[in-house]
């Protein structure tokens, strides 16, 4: 009889972890709280326009990468992929615009156009994209042929520092170092307050993987990426419960030498042979674990992180084409924004415009959206609760505000406007249960970067931790990467061959 493995959240982790196990002989069930799959991996449509609340560029979106082999697995590599020319276009006070392009090359000349006596800085980015281009990561080591893993060798020397010092240079000590103000102005607006943490591998990372053209956004956003995953598990025979939230994990036997052995909720109880946490790190161990993993390290471990910030995430839709705009644009504003009675200043926007993909609106028309980061969940969810009129009013200034600066940058901009919807940290909670809200798991930073997490805790057999709250640095990749890797692990401990296909 196959061994049963019940998963709980249908994120990016718990379809690939239940995809890569139902191929390979287990009866695989997934339990997820909303009625989408996806997870923060999410999108929704409100008046005729469609919001997309994720991907802005994925590894492995195209074949030079060996993390294609992963999403064409998984059933998401048949996606159109719109591969960028530019990543992110800065709007400067005094007009002109500063592009950081996706080709090195043509990076390394707009830096020396702004500041010409940072030659050396220039070079440097540039070289570190072209490693990046060369190298790569090879989670699906299996598909390599001989020859392709030779010159994945031979590409690691000059790749092997991005991995090592890099990590844990900050953006910000590059450039603090430059010796043009005009060129460090044009890096604070480009990634404001991210720019004292951030890891500088980071972003030569990204960078080398749009510049070889794999790294880009699937047209139908992140629910058409999602749905395909999904579609492609449930040809497998796998099962997913929607709208089923778990309320514990069942444990048996003692503390310290028990076992995972099923699931509990309003829906009832199911047992398995293995338990897979994909949902939120902190509820995993807190609340569905009722506390048995204190002591065990992961608590320890997560102790020591970051997590991303949550959003206010204004969804726009504009009667207007805006095919002239670049896809992604941040600017310094004139005068800050106040928000959440005071709490939060916002000095800069980032605009995104979906003019690259028509499927997210009517003809003719436009989405778009901003992002603004909060760690102020408690203020939300507060006002939510007590006063649900207030709420909504502080939703709308919200919106008010950020269209009204925008049009200072962009005039017009305001008379588009037709549609707006707004999400806050207590959305995310609402539809993710996500820990604060936080809209990825753990933040990189230049202690965090690929940093290594637990996945299994210690004294709980049969119990796993999938997805971004056992990766630092979050994101799609490690998601699909660790569905694969749990699965040729059960797939060990069960005397079974692991195939992938």
């Amino acid at each position: 009889m196959a061994k049963k493995v019940l998963i709980v959240g249908a994120g990016i982790a718990g379809l690939s972890a239940a995809s890569y196990l139902q191929r390979n002989g287990f009866d695989t069930e997934i339990f997820e709280l909303h009625d989408k799959p996806g997870g923060l991996c999410a999108a929704w449509k409100r008046g005729g326009y469609t919001f997309d609340g994720c991907i802005h560029w994925l590894m492995g979106s195209g074949p030079s990468s060996n993390m294609h082999h992963i999403w064409k697995e998984l059933g998401a590599a048949d996606l159109r992929y719109i591969e960028w020319e530019e990543h992110l276009v800065g709007l400067l006070p005094d007009g002109d615009t500063f592009t950081i392009f996706t080709d090195p090359d043509r990076l390394k000349a707009e830096i020396l156009r702004f500041g010409p006596e940072d030659v050396k800085f220039a070079r440097l980015m540039s070289s570190k994209i072209k490693a990046v281009m060369r190298a790569d990561m090879p989670p699906a080591f299996d598909k390599l042929s001989f020859r392709e893993g030779l010159s994945l060798l031979a590409a690691m020397p000059a790749a092997l520092p991005i991995l090592t010092k890099w990590t844990k240079v900050p953006l910000q000590g590059l450039v603090d170092g430059l010796k043009s103000e005009r060129l460090r102005g044009a890096f604070s607006t480009l990634f404001g307050d991210a720019l004292r943490d951030f890891p500088t591998a980071a972003l030569f990372m990204m960078l080398g993987f749009m510049a070889k053209k794999s790294a880009g956004y699937p047209l139908g956003g992140s629910l058409a990426f999602a749905r395909a995953i999904e579609a492609k598990y449930l040809s497998l025979g796998g099962k997913i419960r929607y709208r089923a939230k778990v309320d514990r994990i069942i444990l048996e036997g003692p503390r310290g030498a028990g076992r995972a052995v099923g699931l509990a909720g309003s829906w009832g109880e199911v047992r398995g042979d293995y338990v897979v946490s994909a949902a939120d790190g902190r509820d995993t161990l807190d609340r569905l674990l009722g506390g048995a993993a204190k002591g065990s390290g992961v608590d320890a471990a997560f102790d020591g992180l970051k997590p991303y910030p949550s959003l206010l995430y204004i969804g726009l839709g504009l009667a207007h084409d805006c095919a002239a705009l670049p896809h992604m644009q941040a600017f310094d504003l004139k005068v800050p924004l106040v928000l959440e009675a005071g709490a939060l200043i916002q000095k800069r926007l980032s605009l995104r415009i979906f003019n690259f993909d028509p499927s997210l609106a009517p003809a003719g028309k436009t989405a778009a959206t901003v992002m603004i980061e909060t760690f102020n969940d408690g203020y939300w969810t507060e006002l939510a609760a007590r006063d649900s009129a207030a709420y909504a009013a502080e939703k709308k200034a919200v919106a008010d505000a950020v269209v009204a600066a925008i049009d200072t940058r962009i005039p017009g901009f305001a008379s588009w406007v037709e549609v707006v919807d707004v999400a806050t940290p207590r959305t995310f909670i609402h539809y993710t249960n996500n820990w604060h809200g936080s809209y990825e798991g753990w933040l990189p930073t230049s202690s965090s970067f690929m940093k290594k997490v637990p996945k299994t805790i210690p004294g709980i057999a049969g119990f796993h931790m999938v997805g971004q709250w056992v990766n630092p640095g979050g994101g799609l990749p490690p998601c699909g990467m660790d569905g694969r890797k749990l699965a040729k692990k059960l797939c060990k401990a069960e005397g079974r061959r692991f195939r992938p296909d």
